[in-house]
């Protein structure tokens, strides 16, 4: 899981950059993101564990349905939730991840990658894409990660913790 890929580097440092700034102009419109998006959005799902009180996860809220529409998100608020905190827990112990948003890029059902932040959504066929090619699911956070196909134990745990929380208004 700590092998660092390559390929996804500009992909990292877009998102890092995204994340970081202040700008709103910096994400894409959708008529310019639409145009070069090239899986079928309809089978996109994501699942997001996250804080009202959060304004990345506010945002992820918002550009996520906005994008796929609004069947496209089950999110689960941790706070006064106590399942959505254990389930988090096991996030935190698989992944090592403390910070929200934590979102999972489900892709006609299966996990292609966990993004620990806020990215712009219209890079979703980009992370399924590279985790096809690299054969496993891509962990994004200040760093990329890649969590092996072959690691059937700890993929299936963290499919069942993104869809099994508890889901919340989003």
């Amino acid at each position: 899981m700590k092998k660092v890929l390559p390929g996804l580097l500009l992909v990292l440092v877009v998102l890092t950059s995204m994340c970081i700034s202040d700008n709103p102009s910096s994400s894409s419109s959708p008529s310019t993101a639409t145009e070069t998006f090239t899986l079928d959005k309809a089978k996109f799902h994501f699942y997001m564990y996250g804080l009202a009180t959060c304004p990345h996860c506010k945002k992820m809220k918002e550009d996520i349905p906005e994008f796929f529409g609004e069947e496209a998100l089950t999110y689960y608020e941790l706070q006064g939730n106590e399942h959505n905190g254990k389930m988090f827990e096991q996030l935190y112990e698989i992944l090592g991840v403390t910070g929200v948003p934590v979102i999972g890029v489900f892709y006609e059902g299966k996990l292609y990658a966990i993004v620990n932040g806020e990215f712009p959504v219209d890079y979703a066929d980009d992370l399924v894409e590279e985790a096809k090619k690299a054969e496993g699911v891509l962990f994004i956070t200040d760093k990329t990660y890649l969590i092996p196909e072959n690691q059937t134990e700890i993929i299936n745990k963290l499919e069942y913790i993104f869809t099994n929380g508890e889901p919340s208004e989003v």
